[in-house]
């Protein structure tokens, strides 16, 4: 594929993690779709699995929101660095308890995609930072 066209699909796909997006799965996913990051046990396999796991993050951040800040791709993969925003208003992550905490975290996904379908996404997220802006973690003291 084009290398414009991987990092098109690339954009695409990743506004799956917008509240309210998960359709995007449904047109670009392969059958045999996964998506594995560090701060999961397990991969999630097939399209179903993955988006079960965004509507849990977005019953935790109804208004959850990504950008993407930068895309490298070459004929058959692409990377990611994107920034997304969101209010935690249900639930409790990392011991802390929703009350409309504002976080804004960032991360890298690397996408694999063949006939114009996504394969495969791996991903790290700043979960460290994430924790720091819910109170979690101790701030750091400079």
């Amino acid at each position: 594929m084009a290398t414009d066209d991987v990092k098109n699909i690339a954009r695409r796909f990743l506004q799956a993690w917008n509240a309210g997006q998960r359709e995007v799965v449904d047109e670009l996913a392969a059958p045999d779709f996964t998506a594995d990051y560090t701060h999961f046990p397990e991969p999630f396999e097939g399209p179903e699995a993955f988006k079960q796991m965004l509507a849990q993050t977005h019953r935790y951040f109804p208004d959850l929101s990504i950008e993407v800040r930068d895309v490298v791709a070459d004929e058959n993969r692409a990377v990611v660095h994107w920034a997304y925003r969101g209010t935690l208003q249900e639930g409790e992550m990392f011991g802390v308890e929703a009350a409309g905490q504002s976080v804004e975290v960032e991360g890298m996904t690397k996408y694999r995609i063949e006939d114009g379908r996504v394969q495969s996404e791996r991903g790290v997220v700043d979960n460290f930072g994430l924790m720091m802006q819910l109170g979690a973690t101790p701030q750091p003291t400079h």
